[in-house]
């Protein structure tokens, strides 16, 4: 479980790190980090076959998030999100690709969690981020992020993440199968 966890966090937060170049290509890195990881999610559900471990799995990455200064709510999304991925997969007896498929994009979408206190404590959020990111970075994403934009990159990122389930699938079947990996 730990080999996959930090290997989903890497991509993740190595995705999220093109925010750097704006808020745009933040939402953009959002959503190619969730077709990314799908391949890792695919490879990862067929090691374990146990209840919990997707749940852990996003605790341990929402903390490293809170750890290295995201907002609180990145656990609370975590939580809400990886448990309606483990009832899918639970549904699915950890077995079905298409239950697979489905539990990543929920599972995917505890990406608001950082982004939630924009909404519900802004003084306090764009202090915060003028302080890291500086007054020009914080206007434009005070600007992009509406709760409009957030549905549409959350419907994105769901998305994305059933096509990186799909193509994780296919690159089990193709590469990992044949390998003896999974």
């Amino acid at each position: 479980m730990g080999t996959f966890t930090a290997l989903y966090f890497v991509v993740f937060f190595g995705f999220g790190m093109l925010g750097l170049f704006g808020p745009v290509v933040h939402a953009i890195g959002i959503v190619l980090g969730s077709l990314a990881n799908g391949i890792v999610f695919a490879l990862y559900i067929t090691r374990i076959r146990k209840p919990g471990m997707i749940f852990l799995t996003a605790m341990v990455s929402s903390l490293l998030m809170v750890l290295t200064g995201h907002a609180w709510t990145s656990l609370l999304a975590a939580a809400v999100f990886s448990a309606l991925a483990e009832v899918v997969l639970a549904r699915g007896h950890y077995r079905s690709a298409r239950a697979s498929v489905i539990a990543y994009g929920l599972f995917s979408l505890w990406i608001v969690g950082p982004i939630l206190p924009l909404y519900f404590q802004h003084d306090a959020y764009m202090a915060d981020m003028r302080t890291e990111m500086g007054e020009g970075y914080a206007q434009a994403w005070e600007a992009l992020f509406s709760p409009a934009f957030l549905a549409g990159l959350l419907t994105l990122v769901f998305i994305a993440s059933c096509l990186g389930g799909l193509l994780g699938q296919k690159m089990l079947r193709k590469h990992f199968v044949r390998a003896g990996i999974a």
